[in-house]
């Protein structure tokens, strides 16, 4: 039997995205509070950006509505986000949407008599530009990782390790 060739390990270090790099550092920035769940993070979010932030499921039933949103209307922000999918998949909605509000990105002002079928299409996603979602989908997976780094040690190992692995530091 004949073994392949081993690689060479390379010594050049990893690029690392400056963008990861600028997201690790802004939630560092932050000073988050323990939390046992993303949830658990809104009032230190409505503190930080001084507005009341209420999160609720929203009826995706047709749907026609993005699986999360954020509808910000009177000073207070409301958090959509898909009852139908998983507890997993709501908390890293519930992440991403609070970290659009931690950033300060703003998509189309509220108008209170527009059809809700043109209302739905203008609160989804697509008021943000790829950027944008692509800084709240890090900054999303840092809140949770730092939700999973807050639980003791027991709950940290059997807690979501996609999103551990996802945020591992190359080095």
């Amino acid at each position: 039997m004949r073994w392949p060739a081993r690689r060479a390990i390379s010594t050049e270090p990893t690029h690392v995205d400056p963008l990861v790099e600028e997201c690790r550092a802004f939630v560092a920035s932050l000073g988050l509070p323990p939390a046992a769940s993303v949830r658990d993070l809104r009032s230190f979010v409505e503190k930080r950006i001084g507005q009341a932030i209420h999160i609720a499921p929203h009826d995706r039933a047709d749907g026609s509505l993005p699986c999360g949103m954020v509808i910000a209307s009177g000073g207070a922000n409301y958090i959509g986000y898909d009852p139908e999918t998983s507890p997993a998949h709501q908390d890293h909605i519930i992440a991403h949407e609070l970290a659009h509000l931690l950033k300060g990105h703003r998509g189309e002002p509220l108008v209170n008599d527009l059809d809700a079928d043109l209302l739905a299409t203008i609160l989804g996603r697509t008021d943000y530009d790829e950027d944008a979602e692509r800084e709240a989908e890090l900054i999303g997976s840092l809140l949770q990782t730092h939700v999973i780094n807050s639980r003791p040690a027991s709950q940290s190992e059997s807690a979501d390790r996609i999103a551990r692995t996802l945020m591992r530091r190359d080095t």
